[in-house]
C-alpha cells in the first residue's frame, strides 16, 4: 500500500512540475530548430524600415583607406536606432569602429539577424559600455563602407531583438584618407530621385485612372483656407520649423489664389526633396532639376501646418517632419519680394553694361573713322 501511495505521489510531483515549466521554455521550442523566436520581435512590432545606402555604391574595404582614426558618418534603417557619433579605426587593412547611440533602449548589438541572434550563444553579441555622457558605445569590427551591414538590437524593454541594418559612408571621410575614386555619389542621388519621381507620377496616373469607390471624407483632399483676394499670384511670409534646421524655405513664398482658395508655390534652399505630404495627399516637384519646388494648399494662416517632406540627402529617402506658418497679414504683391527686386537689380545691370558696350563700341567706329 506504502508503494502505491509512493509512485502516486512521484506522478502527481512530475505532473506538476510539467504545469509549473515556464511557458517560455516552451516558446523557445517554437520552431524545430529549437530557435527562441519570441525573443525576435516580428515585423507588426517593428518600425518601418528604411533601405540603406543607393544603388551604384560600391563597397570600400580596409585596404582602400589610409590608416588612422576618422570621424565617420553612419546611416541606420531605423529612426529607432541613431547613431549619434561614429569614430572609425583603420590599421593594417583592419576597420573598426565606436558607435555612440542616440538613446539607452538596446542593451547588445549582433552583427547579423535577429533570428541569428537568438541561435547564438550570448558571448557572440557585442554589450553596451557607457561613455562618461551616461551614452551607450559599441565597439564592433567594420567589414566595408558603403555597404549595408546587418545588424540585430536587443531591446532593454521589450527584450527582444530587432532587426537593423548600418551603413558606413565613405564620402564623410577626409578625401585623401580614401584610396579609390568613389563614385558621383551626387548623381547616383539624383538618378535615384528621378525614378522615384516617375514612379510616383505613374502610380498617382494609375490611381486617377483607375475606377474607385465613392470617395469619403478619409481620401478627400483637405481644401485650401480661404483668402479675401482676387485671383491671382502673390507673395506670403512663411516660416519653417523642424527637421534638422539645415533646410529652410524662400520667404516670402508664392501665394496663388485660386477661387478664393490659398496655394503656396514652397522654393526649398536644395534639391534634396521628391514630394511632399499636406493632410493626406502627396504633392510631386514642379520641376525635377535645381531647387525643389512644390506647389501645396494654406491650410491655415498664422498658426504652424504640419507638413511631411521626403529628403533624398541622405543615401535613401526619409520622411521628416516640419510646420510652415504663413503669415495672412504680410501677404505683398509678388514684384515687391526681395527675389524680384534683385531679379530687376540683375536686370539693370545687365541693361547698363549693354550700353556701355553699345557706346563704347559706337565711340571706337568713330575714332577708326577719323584716322
Amino acid at each position: 500500500m506504502r508503494n502505491i501511495w509512493r509512485y502516486l505521489l512521484v506522478g502527481v510531483m512530475a505532473i506538476g512540475g510539467a504545469v509549473c515549466m515556464p511557458l517560455s521554455l516552451y516558446a523557445s521550442e517554437n520552431g524545430e530548430d529549437g530557435i527562441s523566436y519570441d525573443q525576435v520581435a516580428s515585423q507588426e512590432e517593428q518600425v518601418k524600415a528604411q533601405e540603406v545606402g543607393v544603388e551604384g555604391m560600391v563597397p570600400v574595404y580596409g585596404t582602400d583607406v589610409a590608416d588612422g582614426v576618422y570621424e565617420i558618418e553612419v546611416e541606420s534603417s531605423s529612426s529607432m536606432f541613431r547613431v549619434e557619433h561614429a569614430t572609425l579605426t583603420v590599421s593594417e587593412g583592419e576597420m573598426s569602429a565606436v558607435l555612440t547611440m542616440g538613446g539607452t533602449g538596446y542593451l547588445r548589438i549582433y552583427l547579423g539577424t535577429g533570428v541569428e541572434a537568438a541561435q547564438s550563444d550570448i558571448s557572440a553579441s557585442i554589450e553596451f559600455v557607457e561613455n562618461e555622457e551616461g551614452k551607450h558605445t559599441y565597439t564592433i569590427p567594420v567589414e566595408a563602407l558603403d555597404m549595408p551591414i546587418d545588424c540585430a538590437a536587443f531591446s532593454k524593454n521589450r527584450e527582444k531583438w530587432y532587426d537593423r541594418q548600418i551603413l558606413f559612408q565613405a564620402e564623410s571621410l577626409p578625401s585623401e584618407a580614401v584610396l579609390v575614386e568613389l563614385p558621383d555619389y551626387e548623381q547616383l542621388r539624383q538618378e535615384a530621385k528621378e525614378r522615384r519621381i516617375e514612379a510616383l507620377r505613374a502610380e498617382k496616373e494609375e490611381a486617377e485612372e483607375t475606377t474607385e469607390p465613392e470617395a469619403t471624407e478619409s481620401t478627400l483632399p483637405e481644401k485650401p483656407a480661404f483668402i479675401e483676394m482676387e485671383d491671382g499670384e502673390y507673395a506670403i511670409e512663411v516660416k519653417l520649423s523642424g527637421g534638422s534646421g539645415k533646410s529652410t524655405v524662400n520667404s516670402p513664398a508664392g501665394l496663388i489664389v485660386k477661387d478664393g482658395r490659398a496655394w503656396a508655390r514652397i522654393t526649398w534652399s536644395s534639391s534634396n526633396y521628391d514630394y511632399m505630404i499636406v493632410g493626406n495627399q502627396k504633392y510631386l516637384p514642379l520641376q525635377d532639376e535645381g531647387y525643389a519646388v512644390f506647389e501645396i494648399p494654406i491650410l491655415i494662416f498664422n498658426e504652424p501646418m504640419t507638413v511631411i517632406a521626403d529628403t533624398t540627402a541622405m543615401s535613401t529617402p526619409h520622411e521628416v517632419e516640419y510646420t510652415l506658418t504663413f503669415y495672412g497679414d504680410q501677404v505683398m504683391s509678388k514684384d515687391e519680394t526681395p527675389q524680384a527686386a534683385a531679379q530687376k537689380v540683375v536686370y539693370m545691370v545687365f541693361i547698363i553694361v549693354a550700353i556701355c558696350v553699345f557706346v563704347s563700341y559706337i565711340n571706337k567706329k568713330k575714332r577708326n573713322g577719323r584716322r
